[in-house]
């Protein structure tokens, strides 16, 4: 199949600096990167433990637009989105589409790989992602 496994569990966060401190003193985390996206408006740090990684996003005040969730919804905090890790971007692209599946953002191409977002049963945002390394 072309899923290989999770990537990541993504979640949005309201005092970062915080989630931070739990997720590394308390759980044992390491931050791996640290960084401001612009395309989505926020500050997105992940953090690994060797096994597992998280993306904490804390985005800005003002929403922009064209947000994959309303601004709304995305301040209430949560998870955010299931991430899966993928062989190869343009075979999990077509096999999704031919069953059906609508991506709303992507696949778009970043300094490191590729990703894409679509919805899953009962609305909630799954992302595919491939990295180059």
């Amino acid at each position: 199949m072309f899923i290989k496994g999770l990537d990541h569990i993504s979640i949005i966060v309201s005092n970062v600096e915080e989630n931070i401190r739990f997720y590394k003193e308390i759980l044992g985390f390491k931050i791996v990167k640290d960084f401001y996206d612009e395309k989505e408006k926020a500050r997105i740090i992940f953090l690994d433990n060797g096994n597992s990684m998280l993306e904490l996003i804390a985005p800005d005040e003002r929403p922009s637009k064209g947000d994959k969730v309303s601004w709304e919804e995305r301040k209430k905090g949560g998870v955010e989105h299931i991430a899966f890790l993928v062989e190869d971007m343009d075979k999990i692209y077509e096999y999704l589409k031919s069953k059906g599946v609508e991506f709303i953002l992507g696949p778009l191409e970043f300094s490191e790989g590729k990703y894409g977002y679509f919805y899953g049963p009962e609305g909630v945002l799954l992302e595919v992602i491939w990295w180059k390394t």
